[in-house]
């Protein structure tokens, strides 16, 4: 928003808090729409957990590349911002949940296993983007920012589709562990 954009710090705030208000909308309808979805007699939850990681997933990496080519035109940055927010909030209907249909009783350690992890990529996404702007943080560098970012996406969806399942595993049930609280 600042170095490609030119808005002061002052503007660049507002405009990158925006986009954030998707999520108030999209995540809430996603998941009722996926609730709809998983009713009896219409999909099981594995079908709808991979249709909602890979749509949402996609489109947000569509959507990341959409932000390279917008070109210096603040608004329709910060409209396509707010379709990445929502995307993404369509891919975390099933990131959200997904501990839950695999595992109830462990649903809390698997969690916090997932979390930690994805924290990695929290702590890896700015040093990578500093890595790919470092020489002026001009358009071009920034694009391939989102091409990064579309391509992890776009794996991650792949990846899910292969190996993830929103299907209850046959150890979830399993009680003997002395580490069960309850």
């Amino acid at each position: 928003m600042h170095d490609v954009l030119g808005l002061d710090m002052t503007k660049n705030g507002v405009y990158s808090a925006v986009p954030f208000v998707s999520a108030i909308v999209a995540l809430p309808v996603a998941g009722l729409f996926a609730d709809w979805l998983r009713a009896p007699g219409r999909l099981s939850t594995n079908v709808v957990r991979k249709i909602f990681c890979v749509a949402g997933c996609i489109l947000t990496g569509g959507f990341f590349i959409l932000e390279g080519y917008v070109g210096c035109n603040p608004a329709l940055a910060v409209v396509n911002m707010f379709a990445v927010i929502a995307s993404a909030n369509v891919a975390f209907t099933t990131v959200a949940t997904d501990q839950l249909d695999l595992a109830p009783l462990h649903a809390g350690k698997i969690k916090g296993l997932t979390s930690a992890i994805g924290s990695l990529a929290s702590i890896a996404a700015p040093h990578a983007a500093s890595i790919l702007t470092s020489h002026r943080s001009t358009r071009s560098e920034w694009q391939n920012v989102f091409f990064l970012t579309a391509a992890v996406y776009a794996v991650s969806a792949v990846i899910f589709v292969i190996f993830g399942s929103g299907n209850r595993q046959r150890w979830a049930d399993d009680t003997s562990s002395e580490y069960n609280i309850l």
